[in-house]
């Protein structure tokens, strides 16, 4: 039956599609605008949901303005390009007035006098916690205790506070306070985030800004001081005006950074839209992303955050994945630029930052400083002998290496060794649970095959256990060894001032001088000359101006700018063009000196057209490189013809290999308007040769992309582009430079929002890549595919959604590990059971906890650096039917079928390892090899209901699936779960209810990395409960329960036969409280092993025979604002001592 209903499901769902909608509050407009305000809404939009788009590009918020309340939009300079802006609105104008009643009736009849409603009386009402009425309070504070005499005493505790209002006539509270330890960050597949670990309080009004707690900083005015910072602490902000009308900003913070900066070049994989896994500044592979902090580019152009736009990101295992918008191949130019969470040292934040605008420029100072705490460090201990190698290696980070064995006391929830000698050798480490021995803790480092004495021998639930290898003839045959790097405490600082000035109308003077500290170890002195560098920047602007009327439109600039830095000069981030280095070529070389650039260019701009520009540029780097580089590019329109250009010679030389450089390249997109549609061309070409004297470095190489491309010039109602595009790749035999590869491309572009309340968008892009030369191109051919539909529609004014999405690509999927770990006593989610009684935590004796007082485990997934290629589709659908919003008022038939809905919601993602065509393409193919499928998700819910609001029956019968699969380092682990189930509610009586449900399934757990835990069972369940509700606050229940489930005969042919008879109650006090309870009398015929992992599911973690089950629990409101909640609970197997835990809180609410 369950087949039959899944695949009609389905057929439904296939049926029903036939145009897609926006949320009811979501808006989408493509059109053009103008610098006249233009109102979008006829209700006020949520501020933090807007934005809008120029093409793929986010338009800066400079260059519109935007009023919420009354939902006008216009732009600060005229423009003849569509937009596309979306945004969620509210369900109300704020311009406009509201009442439930006309307060004029309320004068009616009353003299003059008496019509003042605002009159001031006198106060009866005693001042509350923060403030009066003025300040907009919502939270609680808790503090509780838990015991009992299965569990150790635990005390919990929590604050959550939000408070937002004026606290006098000219200042403003905002503040968000929690005690809460919150682990994970806002999952980074939005545009915008919700962040989670966000604790202030800020004091604020027109001249002044304080915050202590968390706050972000931003990048300065300036040149060379560049920064997105995270801090912890204490940062205020004050503004004004001198005597003279010349305005003032300066800014000063203390805190604890929360973050370390760093920037990873990644070369795209041919075929793989992720995970990159991104690093830290040392190389650290497992590593936290603050979340918000990140820039991502390809090719030079930065990204967009969100599943709907261009990268989606995890910021708690760092990992990036590209959506179907990019098809990322070889050729792919990745740049990420990121703070992570840095827990090796406490790291101190300093910054200053001074700004005066006078009416001719501005002048500024601006000083920031981190600096690692050496002598508190967090996750790293170092002892004083190990502190002193430190101070003896100066700035050669590959010496902080150091012996991780440490002598530890026993602990049953550690990874613990014992030393022993082993023929010659001694100090050998080797894995133990004898509290009498196992007193040695060590951490293992990868250091190459033959290079250690210790190899991975095995895991269990605590991590990997290493084993000792004996060397044969001197030569070692492990490849790990106890030892750890040892991140060395850093300190970084810049002190930058500079000036803007405009000494005539038509020409101003830039200049800035920084000076920089970076210290690699603090440990040590040796070294430190290095350590100090100084940079300057200047630039003169001269603006040209047109004295014919008929150049009016025109504006002309010429600069000259000159820039130097010291050898040992070092920026706090990246503060030049993220691909500086490759336009100079000087990326990966080494190069070693002072820095020194000069550029001269003009600059023309016209109102209507355009603008376009022309430079000359001199760069060197000591005495190893030299190179002259002309650039221009520009943005210009013409009549219907459009163009986008960028284009550089470069010649240069380097020093230390004695070769001569040619890279010429260039980019242009060129298209004309012909009506509605938009014809283009696009290429982008360089040649790159480097020689010395008559020979051809092999790291030469040409290519030339071009494409063709067909799109609506329109784009105000619906958006596409049809493309086609090759790519022509030559690389150096040493002589000449000659074809490699060649690569093409078809794609398709759609995004419709003609109809009301539909929205449509569809990617698709196919590619093929041959190898023409697998000696200069040592690269497997490669052909990959990715697209997306995304679907929305809503219909008959809201009775009918439907949301579609799917999305097919390829990448990687990452061989996880996971581990136990132990936590206080009922605030876990596993419990461990000792099956074999060996005293070792295998990972197949840990069970999900059913009662409180066996919670004391968590699981803890670990990255690790093995992945397997895979082929991936995802299929998200959901119907949601509500036929009572259009037919419920008709006394026909349709009345009768209006008593019907439905919800309908599926899930499913699927990743294999081999290509076929139908398997990576068509998520219902279920005929897949379990060798080829690596990991997979389904979740289907269907809900049908009858009479889902009435008073006296209401029916529903649910359709659940849950079936997993997951890539383990050591294995695979594949869950699943089905069920039907039918539910009855029928009110005989005001005070008399009946519920009745009858359910079938099976539940099944195969993996191949352990023993012990595979089970497949079918169950019977049948549930009837006689309810009595003689008032809103009381209620008793009769319920009983039987349950019949059998393990499959090849898994062990376990039976349990479940019979339960239970009485819950609950009794409330209008506003002083409740007392509630439950007593469950349950009896279990088990046949089979209870002490294994089916017995445990089987048995619910009780006991074969008879077993009793209570709760009870007193909750009670002390005061308006105060309440106290009282838990007892227990438990009576029979054959063990009976369980008894309890609890009390105490909370307050703001």
């Amino acid at each position: 039956m369950m087949p039959n209903y899944f695949w009609t499901f389905f057929l439904f769902c296939f049926i029903s599609i036939g145009a897609q909608a926006q949320h009811g509050n979501q808006r989408t407009i493509h059109e053009k605008f103008s610098t006249e305000w233009k109102r979008i809404d006829t209700l006020s939009i949520y501020p933090s949901s807007f934005f809008v788009l120029k093409g793929k590009d986010t338009l800066k918020a400079s260059e519109y303005e935007i009023d919420f309340l009354s939902a006008k939009f216009r732009l600060t300079h005229e423009s003849t390009d569509s937009l596309i802006l979306r945004f969620q609105v509210w369900p109300f104008d704020f311009t406009k007035q509201y009442m439930k009643r006309d307060t004029s009736v309320i004068f009616q009849g009353r003299p003059q006098s008496e019509r003042d409603l605002f009159k001031i009386e006198a106060n009866s009402t005693p001042p509350t916690l923060f403030g009066g009425n003025e300040i907009a309070k919502n939270g609680s504070i808790s503090r509780g205790l838990s015991f009992g005499n299965k569990q150790s005493l635990g005390i919990n505790s929590a604050l959550n506070l939000e408070l937002n209002g004026m606290i006098s006539d000219n200042l403003k509270l905002s503040a968000s306070i929690s005690d809460a330890n919150i682990p994970i960050q806002a999952d980074g597949n939005t545009n915008k985030l919700q962040e989670f670990d966000q604790v202030y309080i800020q004091l604020s009004n027109d001249q002044f800004k304080l915050i202590t707690g968390d706050f972000w900083l931003s990048k300065p005015t300036g040149y060379f001081l560049n920064y997105k910072k995270r801090g912890q602490g204490i940062s205020s902000e004050f503004q004004g005006k001198t005597k003279n009308g010349d305005s003032w900003f300066t800014q000063n913070s203390v805190a604890l950074s929360k973050g370390k900066f760093n920037r990873q070049i990644i070369q795209g994989i041919e075929a793989n839209q992720g995970p990159y896994r991104l690093r830290g500044a040392e190389n650290e592979p497992f590593i936290t992303i603050l979340s918000g902090t990140e820039r991502i580019y390809i090719d030079g152009k930065l990204l967009m955050r969100g599943q709907e736009f261009d990268y989606t990101i995890d910021y708690n295992t760092s990992e990036l994945i590209f959506t179907s918008r990019h098809l990322i191949t070889k050729d792919s130019r990745i740049v990420a630029e990121f703070q992570y969470s840095d827990q090796n040292y406490a790291r101190s934040l300093l910054q200053s930052a001074t700004r005066l605008e006078l009416k001719k420029g501005q002048i500024w100072f601006n000083a920031y400083r981190e600096q690692d705490a050496k002598n508190q460090s967090l996750q790293q201990d170092l002892s004083s002998s190990q502190k002193y190698s430190l101070s003896q290696i100066g700035d050669d980070l590959s010496q902080a290496i150091v012996n991780s064995i440490d002598s530890v006391g026993f602990s049953e929830n550690q990874l613990l060794y014992q030393l022993v000698d082993s023929l010659t050798f001694d100090s050998v480490l080797v894995f133990s649970v004898d509290p009498a021995l196992a007193h040695y803790r060590a951490s293992f480092q990868y250091v190459g095959q033959n290079k250690g004495d210790y190899v991975l021998d095995s895991y269990n639930a605590l991590g990997k256990v290493y084993k000792w290898i004996a060397p044969v003839s001197g030569i070692p045959q492990g490849d790990f060894s106890p030892n750890r790097s040892v991140i060395t405490p850093k300190r970084k600082q810049m002190i930058s001032s500079g000036f803007s000035l405009n000494v005539k109308s038509t020409m101003r003077i830039e200049s800035e001088l920084a000076l920089t500290t970076n210290d690699l170890n603090t440990f040590s002195r040796i070294g430190s000359q290095d350590d100090q560098g100084f940079s300057n920047r200047s630039k003169l602007v001269q603006k040209i101006p047109m004295k014919n009327d008929q150049w009016q439109d025109l504006a002309v600039e010429s600069y000259l700018e000159f820039e130097y830095l010291s050898s040992h000069f070092s920026p706090i981030e990246q503060y030049r063009k993220v691909e500086f280095d490759r336009d100079w070529n000087t990326r990966n070389k080494q190069l070693s000196g002072f820095q020194r650039s000069v550029n001269a260019g003009v600059n023309l701009s016209d109102k209507k057209k355009g603008a376009m520009s022309l430079a000359a540029q001199n760069y060197a780097i000591g005495k190893d490189f030299t190179g002259s580089r002309m650039f221009t590019e520009g943005k210009w329109k013409e009549r219907n013809w459009q163009a986008t250009w960028d284009a550089s010679a470069l010649t240069a030389v380097t020093a230390l290999n004695e070769d001569t450089n040619s890279f010429i390249r260039h980019r242009v997109d060129l298209s004309k308007n012909f009506g509605r549609l938009k014809l283009g061309y696009k290429d982008d070409h360089e040649r790159n040769v480097y020689r010395d004297k008559s020979f051809m470095n092999p790291s030469s190489y040409q290519f030339f992309d071009y494409q063709f491309y067909l799109s609506n010039a329109d784009t105000s109602s619906y958006q596409y582009k049809l493309y086609y595009r090759e790519r022509i790749d030559q690389r150096s035999d040493s002589s000449q430079l000659r074809n490699a590869a060649k690569a093409k491309t078809a794609g398709a572009e759609l995004s419709w929002n003609q109809l009301k309340n539909q929205r449509l968008t569809i990617l698709s892009a196919y590619r093929s890549l041959q190898i023409l030369d697998s000696v200069l191109l040592p690269q497997t051919p490669e052909n990959s595919l990715v697209g997306r539909i995304d679907y929305e529609g809503r219909f008959f004014k809201n009775a009918l959604t439907i949301n579609t999405f799917y999305e097919v690509g390829s990448g990687l999927e990452q061989k996880r590990q996971f581990q136990y770990l132990k936590v206080n006593d009922g605030q876990g989610l596993y419990t461990w059971i000792d099956y074999n009684n060996d005293g070792i935590k295998d990972l197949n004796e840990f069970e999900i906890a059913q009662y409180i007082d066996q919670a004391s485990y968590i699981r803890v997934f670990i990255p690790s650096n093995e992945y397997a290629n895979t082929f991936s589709n995802e299929y998200n659908q959901s119907i949601f039917w509500r036929p009572e919003r259009i037919w419920n008022d008709q006394n026909t038939w349709k009345k009768v079928l209006g008593k019907f809905s439905d919800q309908a919601r599926l899930r499913m993602q699927r990743k294999i390892n081999e290509f076929n065509l139908e398997s990576a393409f068509n998520p219902f193919f279920n005929d897949i090899a379990n060798s080829s499928l690596v990991s997979s998700s389904i979740t289907m819910n269907n809900s049908l209901f009858f009479n889902r609001m009435g008073k006296i029956f209401t029916a529903e019968y649910q359709v659940q699936q849950n079936d997993t699969k997951n890539l383990l380092a050591n294995g695979q682990d594949a869950r699943s779960q089905k069920s039907q189930e039918m539910l009855l509610r029928w009110n005989v009586h005001p005070t008399f209810s009946i519920e009745s449900s009858a359910k079938m399934g099976t539940k099944s757990s195969l993996a191949d990395y352990t023993s012990g835990r595979n089970y497949v069972y079918g169950y019977r369940q049948v549930q009837q409960s006689l309810i009595y509700q003689g008032s809103t606050n009381s209620r008793y229940a009769l319920t009983g329960r039987i349950s019949n489930k059998q393990n499959e005969a090849i898994y062990g042919g376990e039976t349990c036969m479940l019979k339960e008879l239970g009485l819950t109650w609950k009794q409330n006090q209008t506003e002083k409280g409740g007392f509630q309870g439950e007593f469950k009398w349950i009896q279990l015929d088990y046949t089979g092993s209870a002490q294994s992992a089916i017995g445990y599911e089987l048995l619910e973690s009780l006991k074969p025979g008879t077993n009793y089950t209570w709760t009870i629990g007193y909750q009670r409101t002390l005061s308006k604002n105060i309440q106290m909640t009282l838990q007892y609970s227990g438990r009576d197997t029979g054959t063990s001592r009976t369980i008894h835990n309890g609890s009390m809180e105490l909370r307050a609410f703001f």
